[in-house]
């Protein structure tokens, strides 16, 4: 049985206030949204933005975190085909079937980076716990790195409430462990990455959008 007919005999429903909203609302609005075609440019990007705010929005996730134009970007040929076949012939169940399964895959997906990015993070707090000088301050900086992934020294004296020679020590220090990449080739307001962290998060996004 697919899982459009899964869906449709389960009689699947999420509430939003006093609407009804059917789990199958964004791919349908996603493919109404395709066909519209009111812009030059840039309508597939925006289409597929729809569908992680719509999620959101119907309360189905608690934050944007759906990447879904991965998997249809993975699967470009297949999305094109599915929603020309829904133009053309009415065929709503294969591509709600492949609406579903790109769920399941990016969910998926998102926890395994989740994991990978944890033990990352966990494992540079330990080799910086086990440092010689590692103050209170650069702790609190790396703890800070997974929400401030690119920092400045500025935006460190800010965030920290430090001063700015203890900032520029806990960036040197970070450096020195390989935490830290400086990315501006400035000499002065230079520019600072979590390097590791951000390829981490941007792995296999990097393929072409339109």
């Amino acid at each position: 049985m697919s899982a459009w007919t899964t869906l449709r005999s389960s009689g699947t429903r999420w509430t939003l206030s006093s609407t009804t909203v059917d789990v199958l609302g964004a791919p349908l609005a996603h493919v109404q949204f395709e066909t519209i075609h009111r812009y030059l440019d840039g309508n597939g990007r925006i289409g597929r933005l729809l569908i992680t705010l719509l999620l959101e929005h119907w309360k189905l996730l608690s934050a944007p975190l759906l990447y879904l134009s991965l998997f249809f970007k993975r699967h470009r040929n297949e999305y094109y085909r599915l929603l020309a076949d829904v133009r053309r012939h009415g065929d709503w169940e294969a591509w709600t079937d492949f609406f579903l399964e790109g769920v399941a895959t990016i969910a998926d997906d998102a926890v395994a980076t989740a994991r990978d990015v944890f033990a990352s993070v966990n494992a540079d707090q330990q080799r910086l716990l086990a440092t010689s000088g590692a103050s209170v301050v650069v702790v609190r900086l790396l703890q800070q790195l997974p929400v401030h992934p690119v920092v400045t020294i500025p935006g460190i004296v800010r965030l920290l409430k430090t001063t700015k020679p203890t900032a520029s020590k806990a960036v040197q220090l970070l450096e020195r462990l390989g935490v830290l990449v400086e990315t501006s080739g400035k000499q002065r307001d230079r520019t600072f990455a979590y390097k590791k962290y951000l390829e981490r998060l941007r792995a296999g996004t990097d393929l072409e959008d339109r």
